[in-house]
């Protein structure tokens, strides 16, 4: 995490402390983490919001100068170069911006691989956090959880969801993560000295990951002690790590049954989000059909090109918001579900109010 995307880092960081200052205030549990996604997803709306009307007011304004560039083909129709330019020259007369309807995407996309990088590192956190509660037991010579790692998974509950850190799938076994999830995550994956967690708290992470074999121990030239990665490929790690599961992976009053026969969940979020996804874009595609049946046919009109993509996207992003939201921890479900919702809101508010004169008035400048 220390290695990522500045950017990334101050968001993952950013929502990690509203969620530590939400804690203090309030009772610690899955609400609160639901409540500070849904916060940040607001705000991150709100900010966006100004792409969204310009991108929008730039498709109207596009189909408002349909006659203008029809004109200017019949005219400059033999050469290309000198209907490119008086297309620019035109647009650029009328306030049209090349740009604008990509505008969202550009904004957007960015957006949305910062939020899922920032949550992937949210939630590993969370399972480096888990791991700390725990004591040496000398006698077996094994850790185990402590009574306040027990309290602590129990506030990871929300809803039907019991670790809101995990996805919500059919996977068995996915209330917690498993080892070789552990390994990859945090070993083969990246280095788990490269966690802002793990410099915060080095020296009790370093001896619980000594403990469950992830680290071998070795030294310096000046004697100092340094922790390293074993280089069994994680064999006696993911032996030690399943017992130090044990005490909720099988504690039913938490899980409800075998962790290795336990889903998180029943994909009900995957399952919102592709139907959010879809709807959102089929009201989007609606909007836009309506513009380009008040204008031209033409396979070259901007709007129609802009309905013909629009089809495609409207079925391929819900199938892939239910890919990743089923792969992937319900954090990342919950902020994409509540983009889409407060993105339906605001299209159908904007329709109702500032996009209804313009398209009205986009009319009449077709009509003459």
């Amino acid at each position: 995490m220390n290695s990522s995307f500045f950017l990334v880092k101050w968001l993952f960081m950013a929502m990690d402390w509203v969620y530590r200052q939400m804690c203090s205030l309030f009772s610690e549990g899955g609400w609160v983490v639901v409540l500070t996604i849904f916060l940040f997803t607001l705000s991150i709306k709100l900010l966006t919001i100004f792409s969204d009307i310009k991108s929008r007011k730039s498709s109207i304004q596009m189909q408002a100068i349909q006659p203008d560039i029809e004109r200017l083909k019949k005219k400059y129709g033999n050469d290309p170069q000198k209907l490119n330019m008086e297309q620019r020259k035109l647009m650029k007369e009328k306030g049209v911006s090349t740009l604008g309807g990509c505008l969202p995407m550009l904004i957007m996309m960015p957006l949305l691989f910062m939020f899922f990088a920032a949550f992937r590192a949210w939630s590993n956190q969370q399972a480096l956090a888990l791991i700390l509660k725990s004591d040496y037991n000398p006698a077996v010579n094994q850790l185990a959880f402590n009574a306040d790692a027990i309290e602590t998974f129990a506030r990871s509950r929300f809803l039907w969801i019991t670790n809101i850190w995990r996805p919500d799938n059919l996977a068995r076994g996915g209330t917690l993560m498993n080892a070789q999830s552990f390994w990859t995550t945090f070993a083969a994956g990246s280095d788990v000295k490269d966690f802002i967690f793990y410099n915060n708290n080095t020296e009790a992470l370093n001896r619980v990951l000594y403990e469950l074999h992830f680290f071998t121990k070795t030294f310096a030239e000046d004697g100092t002690v340094q922790y390293v990665i074993a280089n069994d490929g994680g064999a006696a790690f993911k032996t030690a790590y399943e017992v130090f599961i044990q005490p909720i992976a099988s504690n039913t009053e938490l899980i409800g049954g075998a962790f290795e026969n336990m889903s998180n969940g029943y994909a009900i979020l995957p399952i919102l989000a592709g139907a959010t996804t879809f709807l959102t874009s089929w009201i989007t595609q609606r909007s836009q059909e309506k513009l380009t049946k008040k204008g031209t046919d033409d396979k070259n009109n901007p709007a129609a090109q802009s309905k013909s993509m629009g089809k495609v996207m409207m079925f391929l992003m819900p199938a892939m918001s239910i890919f990743f939201c089923y792969q992937y921890d319900s954090t990342f479900a919950f902020y994409w579900i509540f983009s889409n919702v407060i993105s339906l809101a605001v299209t159908l508010i904007l329709n109702a109010t500032v996009f209804k004169k313009m398209q009205q008035e986009a009319v009449e400048v077709i009509k003459k």
